[in-house]
């Protein structure tokens, strides 16, 4: 699928990928739109130019490429007049989950177009991009962002505290999704009350995080196999040499962080830490996950390890806020984020698939300023 064959087309606009011939109405849009889309974005600016349009027209090809996000114009349904943006963005191929954003230029705001454009974009992520989840981020106190997500039929699953920059600070977002089985999300809960778990003093630290390596393979795979049972339901750990060097793959991209957690004194390997999908930006954040090897369990090692990763987290990486999913029946994942600070921010149905079905799963979160 190359961009310049996409074309959606709604009752009245139509989408379809940026061209460089449209670098002078994007800038104009833009530029009209400072004050409007500016208080919410942190793009546009009153000085924008064909030239950086240009540049964010590329940025969008190199996505679109790598199948990171798909970014479209909304255009009439003659082509003339460019009415604004919309796209799929963040997209995980291997939770088939997307984030959906949307902007209107602001002469035309009001109109329902940008309702049309988030319709329009849900249908091609999940009848042609097969994604299982789309998620609509709208910052607290911007009303028309998120009327647009309920028109779209997306059900509020959280309200998420930091969850996005705006004018340079942190502020509390509302979290939408839609998911394909079904367009009114009825099996959603509200969002929850935050339920601040208690602080403890941290115990003389018995274990170290270090990158994983390709010569932990036996010890990694001899361990993972003895705790399947442990394990199971709630997660599948790598068990061949294949699935471990998928694992070592995903290790090194920019925006993954594996940990070996290890005793200090003897080396052992106690578990794994994960730090994916980092964003900087306006999210400034990742998600945290985590599993002990048989033998290591209720000993309190992991909840050292974790202390120790949301410590790199928020101190050498800089982010701002960390989610973990847990399913609401692993009890022991549940008491260990309590313990170690995070708070119970909502839930989402069939969020994740494990062992061959989509799960539900509780969202914890933990700020840099907690």
């Amino acid at each position: 699928m190359t961009p310049h064959t996409i074309v959606i087309v709604t009752p009245t606009w139509l989408l379809r990928p940026f061209r460089r011939g449209d670098a002078v109405r994007f800038a104009a849009a833009v530029r009209e739109s400072a004050a409007s889309v500016g208080r919410w974005m942190p793009w546009p600016r009153v000085d924008y130019t064909p030239q950086m349009a240009l540049a964010w027209f590329a940025d969008c090809a190199t996505q679109w490429r790598a199948e990171t996000a798909h970014a479209f114009g909304i255009f009439s349904r003659d082509g003339r007049e460019l009415l604004g943006g919309a796209g799929l963005n963040r997209i995980d191929a291997q939770h088939r989950s997307a984030n959906l954003g949307y902007w209107v230029r602001h002469t035309r705001e009001g109109q329902g177009i940008a309702t049309q454009a988030a319709r329009a974009l849900l249908d091609f992520g999940f009848d042609t991009l097969r994604l299982a989840r789309i998620e609509i981020v709208t910052a607290q106190g911007n009303a028309a962002s998120a009327a647009v997500a309920r028109k779209a039929g997306a059900t509020l699953e959280c309200i998420a505290r930091n969850r996005l920059i705006v004018g340079g600070q942190p502020v509390t977002a509302h979290v939408f999704a839609r998911v394909p089985m079904t367009t009114t999300a009825a099996h959603a809960q509200p969002a929850c009350k935050p339920v601040q778990g208690p602080r403890r003093t941290l115990p003389p630290t018995r274990v170290v995080l270090r990158a994983l390596r390709p010569d932990d393979a036996r010890t990694f795979l001899a361990a993972a196999r003895i705790s399947r049972a442990l394990h199971h339901p709630w997660l599948r750990a790598p068990q061949t040499p294949q699935q471990f060097r998928a694992l070592l793959a995903r290790a090194a991209q920019p925006d993954h962080y594996t940990h070996l957690v290890c005793l200090r004194d003897s080396g052992a390997a106690v578990g794994v830490i994960n730090l994916s999908k980092i964003v900087r930006g306006a999210l400034c954040s990742a998600y945290l996950s985590y599993y002990v090897f048989a033998g290591h369990e209720r000993q309190g090692l992991m909840r050292e390890a974790l202390h120790a990763a949301v410590r790199h987290a928020f101190g050498a990486l800089k982010l701002h806020r960390l989610e973990i999913n847990i399913q609401p029946g692993n009890v022991a994942s549940r008491a260990l984020v309590r313990a170690c600070g995070f708070t119970l921010e909502g839930f989402s149905p069939r969020y994740l698939k494990i062992g061959g079905r989509w799960r539900d799963h509780e969202r914890w979160a933990l700020l840099a300023d907690a």
